[in-house]
């Protein structure tokens, strides 16, 4: 349910587990031991990860904007900002990674406009600044002014 969520906190720089197939005990382990905070939408895993003293985010509002200005407003951010750290689809660690290096793996009309490329250590997706990060930037420039 807050998988859309925990991509937009990668793109922010977050370091961001999501798994929807894990069970809360699990949950509740790995944030203990990694010292995470839990954003969850379930009732049950809040109360049980809030009685073993985790810091528990349980958005109120269902939109993905409302929701990222309480995370921000409860973790005392004073903005969000776009970085290029942590892969949106696997949280690996995102490298830059020149453009002759990845040619047959991007589209020639990519190539033509695109300079900035991206690479995850760990499931190699490559990444560029298209469309998506305009609109991002919107939605944090929308976040940033309620901040």
């Amino acid at each position: 349910m807050l998988g859309k969520l925990a991509k937009k906190l990668r793109m922010f720089g977050f370091d961001c587990m999501y798994n929807s197939s894990i069970d809360d005990e699990s949950i509740i382990s790995l944030a203990k031991i990694e010292s995470r905070v839990i954003i969850t939408m379930d009732s049950n895993l809040a109360i049980n990860a809030m009685k073993r003293d985790i810091l528990v985010i349980k958005p109120e509002n269902h939109t993905e904007k409302e929701q990222l200005i309480e995370i921000a407003k409860k973790m005392n951010f004073k903005k969000f900002e776009l970085q290029y750290s942590h892969c949106s689809l696997c949280n690996g660690k995102l490298n830059i990674i020149l453009e002759d290096q990845i040619l047959e793996k991007i589209p020639p009309m990519i190539r033509r406009h695109t300079r900035n490329f991206w690479q995850c250590d760990e499931c190699m997706h490559i990444f560029w600044e298209g469309s998506h990060i305009k609109n991002m930037k919107k939605l944090v420039g929308e976040i940033n002014a309620r901040l």
